[in-house]
């Protein structure tokens, strides 16, 4: 659903490149004959048919919110069920379910009530079922669907480079519902976000993170794994090459099309360029 290339990744740290482009998070509300249901005031007017068989989207391990308007019903009273299951949740502000991931919020001078599951798990998808005491009855029906964000490597998680050259290591993240606030890095196992014997810099924003080496050496092969918050990790693995091995990927006998890419990289802007690059436009990644 939030899909971002890898190529538009390597755009972050390219200023006038950037700026063009809209964020992934930034898309259709149109989901088939559901709609994303967003946090927006202007979802106050909403009457009840227009909010029925609506979808809301989390991701496993964020808090999924359902937000039920009831602006033309009156003040009623709002119970909460899994309907699919038949589970009562809530009754007004009360909880009726032992389970500590669930709230109820009741913001009244905008009729709302808002269900809020924390650290969402797959098996909370379903349909859930807003039903206001009113009269006649109304129930207006939510669908929430759980997605498991995903980190993603180029090149099958595989990468060639030669020493002395600047190689950054790219990590997107895939079906996440919003940006992702974290990428941990581990080199062979050892985290290297916050090392001070290294030459390298992590460089994250929105749904991409860079690992970047100012001058490779043999030291900084091995497997790097990209884990970001609330998403699945992967592991990126980096040959570093013999001059015998670069001919023989040069001469088309190898992989070479990672290799000498990584040799002509251009260098990486300065700090505070990078952060004016960052202020004043929105890249795609």
């Amino acid at each position: 659903m939030f899909e971002v290339s890898l190529a538009a990744c390597a755009m972050l740290l390219l200023c006038g490149e950037a700026g063009a482009s809209s964020c992934p998070g930034e898309q259709s509300q149109s989901q088939g004959s559901h709609r994303v249901l967003r946090p927006q005031s202007a979802l106050t007017s909403f009457r009840p048919e227009e909010q029925n068989n609506t979808e809301v989207v989390a991701q496993v391990g964020s808090t999924a919110r359902i937000r039920c308007y009831t602006h033309f019903l009156g003040n009623a009273l709002v119970t909460w069920t899994k309907s699919d299951e038949e589970f009562l949740l809530t009754v007004g502000e009360r909880i009726y379910t032992s389970e500590p991931r669930y709230f109820i919020s009741h913001v009244r001078h905008q009729k709302l009530w808002e269900l809020s599951i924390r650290s969402v798990r797959a098996s909370d998808a379903g349909a859930y079922e807003c039903q206001v005491t009113s009269h006649p009855l109304a129930a207006i029906y939510f669908f929430l669907r759980v997605v498991e964000a995903r980190a993603v490597v180029p090149d099958g998680g595989a990468l060639h480079s030669h020493a002395g050259v600047q190689l950054r290591l790219p990590c997107r993240v895939d079906q996440a519902t919003e940006p992702v606030s974290h990428f941990f890095w581990y080199h062979n196992g050892t985290g290297i976000n916050f090392s001070k014997t290294r030459s390298l810099t992590i460089v994250t924003h929105g749904y991409c993170s860079y690992v970047v080496i100012e001058n490779v050496t043999w030291a900084d092969s091995g497997v790097y794994t990209c884990a970001p918050l609330r998403a699945r990790p992967a592991n990126l693995t980096l040959h570093v090459l013999q001059d015998e091995q670069r001919s023989a990927l040069y001469n088309g006998r190898g992989e070479g099309g990672f290799a000498a890419a990584a040799s002509v990289l251009p260098p990486v802007p300065p700090t505070w360029l990078l952060v004016a690059c960052l202020v004043g436009a929105r890249p795609s990644c």
